[in-house]
């Protein structure tokens, strides 16, 4: 390196031009340092300090309307149905007290049993439309305790109580093997004729065995004056060839 011309003090001067340059760069680096760990810690401040995200809540379940239909026993049966002596029937009549629909059920057994069984229900709403046929069947099993499982090809059947559409069905849990049928006849568009029938384990239940079931049924006086009578009618002279399958 040049020499500054100062003589024995060269290296005096040496010393006071280089060291302060080497601890200006000591402090430059250290200053970066403290500059990005300030940066960082006040990084973390502001996350810590920021409110936290509340989870969004889940969507309250959907409630059901609570129905209006009640049992009214002061209401004289729309139909009948023949059956053994002391078979053990039960007869419930239902009225909506909103719309004033009304609904009829005659049942025979027990649905979710393995003994022959039977639920006949004769209604009228105040708004009109039906359901397809899965559902009415279904709601009418449910009304007995027992659930279908699975619904069979739907099809025709010209009965006593005019055309009636019906198929196979397989009640769930059943505790043996049960051939049973679901049926529904649309009378009019505020009103029919609906229901399901099981023949004991063992037994059978057919088109033929529906048909003569649905030749027992018959209108009564307080039917034909409540507006039942194109819902409900009377068999023209009963076979007597019909197999009694259920009751």
């Amino acid at each position: 390196m040049a020499h500054s011309g100062f003589g024995p003090f060269d290296g005096y001067w040496a010393d006071e031009v280089y060291e302060p340059r080497r601890i200006r760069r000591g402090w430059g680096r250290w200053a970066g340092l403290g500059l990005a760990a300030g940066a960082a810690l006040l990084g973390v401040a502001v996350l810590s300090s920021a409110p936290p995200v509340a989870p969004r809540p889940a969507p309250a379940p959907a409630v059901a309307p609570p129905s209006s239909e009640i049992v009214d026993p002061t209401l004289a049966p729309l139909f009948s149905f023949q059956t053994a002596e002391g078979a053990r029937a039960r007869y419930e009549a239902r009225t909506d007290r909103a719309t004033g629909a009304r609904r009829d059920a005659y049942s025979l057994g027990a649905l979710d049993g393995e003994a022959a069984a039977l639920r006949v229900e004769a209604w009228r709403s105040a708004g009109g439309g039906a359901a397809g046929l899965f559902v009415e069947i279904a709601e009418t099993a449910a009304a007995s305790g027992a659930a279908v499982e699975r619904l069979g090809v739907s099809q025709f059947l010209a009965s006593s109580q005019g055309p009636v559409e019906w198929a196979e069905l397989t009640l769930a849990g059943g505790r043996g093997r049960r051939a049973c049928v679901g049926f529904r006849r649309l009378a009019r568009a505020d009103g029919g004729l609906r229901g399901v029938a099981c023949a004991a384990v063992g037994g059978k239940m057919d088109a033929a065995a529906l048909s003569c079931l649905l030749d027992r049924l018959a209108i009564t006086r307080a039917g034909r004056e409540a507006g039942f009578a194109d819902i409900v009618k009377n068999a023209v002279g009963r076979r007597a060839a019909c197999r009694a399958a259920i009751g």
